[in-house]
């Protein structure tokens, strides 16, 4: 996937950044829903070539993780839903060859091939 010439690879990092935690992420069913509808958004952002909905729905499922506090008595959390984890690795593999392809400035460090 070629990047259009505003697309922003700080934004492309942040969304592998957070893509890579959601792993780890242990939360509601409800919760992990709202995950995967920001994780469509991000798709179709990816699908249209559209840098902006990409920055606002990367920037959306940075503060959808998990809550530290539960409620007594509350909700049960689990991890990862299977379609969700699908849907994630599909959008690593979408992000990752673009963010190997960046220049060296734009990602701290060189990748290793």
């Amino acid at each position: 996937m070629d990047l259009p010439g505003s697309w922003d690879y700080e934004t492309v990092q942040d969304a592998v950044d957070v893509l890579q935690d959601l792993v780890l992420w242990e939360m509601s069913t409800q919760r992990w829903e709202h995950v995967a509808a920001i994780l469509g958004r991000i798709d179709a952002a990816l699908g249209a070539r559209d840098a902006d909905e990409l920055r606002q729905a990367v920037a959306e499922l940075e503060i959808s993780g998990p809550v530290r506090i539960l409620r007594i008595g509350g909700k049960t959390v689990t991890g990862v839903p299977q379609p969700v984890l699908d849907l994630r690795n599909t959008l690593v593999h979408k992000l990752t060859p673009e963010r190997r392809n960046a220049p060296e400035d734009d990602r701290g460090r060189q990748q290793p091939r």
